[in-house]
């Protein structure tokens, strides 16, 4: 089994206007809309918890503010999947 030292930590994040519908990142485009990611391979996945926190500060401090987010670890599941366990 292999895996970082340090963690695979992601950012977990739902829109302001659909607070049931959390999502996993995949990527942030250039206009500022966050994709979501459907396998372990496509999460965009930080090595230390404080660059993934900085990233998700910034996203909850926005003005006007458009999503909700926390930092969780990332594991891989079996096959292609993955699930997120709290810190």
């Amino acid at each position: 089994m292999t895996g970082s030292e340090t963690g695979d930590w992601t950012i977990f994040y739902c829109r302001l206007d659909e607070p049931t519908e959390w999502k996993t990142l995949r990527y942030k485009r250039s206009d500022g809309v966050l994709v979501s990611a459907k396998t372990f391979d496509e999460v965009y996945k930080w090595n230390r918890f404080r660059e993934a926190f900085e990233f998700a500060k910034e996203l909850i401090t926005q003005d006007p503010p458009t999503y909700n987010a926390s930092v969780k670890r990332v594991c891989r599941g079996r096959g292609e999947s993955f699930y997120l366990s709290g810190n």
